[in-house]
């Protein structure tokens, strides 16, 4: 099985729980679910002043989270294999962040992306990142702080209406725009997917375009 690396996604994931982050006076209990090699812990940790935090992997994959350990060498953390967030019950965080595949089914299948990951997001994608969004808040501590990806190859506006029903404070960040790998143009279920509202992109001279931002959200 492989194991999900550094991406666009998860350097966004990365400036943004790194600002957040910077700016605390105490130690702060940081989780990363869906960890992969555990890209976005190791940058916080490598870029991490005066306060050396408290960090919590976690990823269903065992092999990732073999590479994860190998890949970081801090004495302040905590891996954990596991489903979403099976394995920290007795758990509370300051920040979670999400790296949880959330993209449309039909689209990791069809692309290298995901070659010998797990993803398993149903047709619109949100099947993983509901399910989270659910329960987030009983494992934030007060005031904590819950980072995600959007990735418009999902259904965005459900996944916002989602979001919005569990977070009563929530920033987007801008729009990261990229295009789709070239194996994606003219294929027929793309533009089937989108008829249905299960993803967005735009077609510009003959490229589709995606765009990905990250939902802070707040708990109050």
């Amino acid at each position: 099985m492989s194991v999900f690396k550094e991406n666009l996604t998860s350097r966004i994931l990365q400036k943004e729980t790194f600002k957040l982050a910077k700016n605390s006076k105490r130690k702060l209990n940081i989780l990363e679910i869906g960890c992969g090699n555990g890209n976005i812990t190791k940058f916080l940790i490598n870029n991490q002043k005066k306060l050396e935090h408290n960090y919590f992997l976690s990823d269903i994959s065992a092999e990732a989270i073999r590479s994860a350990k190998k890949n970081i060498n801090y004495k302040n953390i905590i891996f954990k294999k596991g489903y979403l967030y099976d394995p920290w019950e007795d758990y509370r965080f300051d920040i979670i962040i999400s790296d949880v595949s959330s993209i449309s089914d039909v689209v990791a299948r069809n692309s290298e992306w995901y070659n010998g990951v797990t993803y398993d997001s149903g047709k619109n994608g949100l099947k993983n990142i509901e399910q989270i969004i659910s329960l987030t808040n009983n494992f934030l501590s007060k005031n904590g702080i819950f980072l995600f990806p959007i990735i418009s190859l999902c259904d965005v506006k459900k996944l916002k209406q989602l979001t919005k029903i569990k977070f009563k404070k929530i920033i987007y960040t801008k729009k990261n725009y990229w295009p789709l790998p070239k194996y994606f143009l003219r294929k027929k279920f793309l533009h089937e997917l989108k008829k249905e509202n299960f993803i967005e992109f735009e077609d510009k001279f003959g490229i589709y375009i995606a765009y990905t931002q990250t939902a802070i959200c707040r708990k109050i």
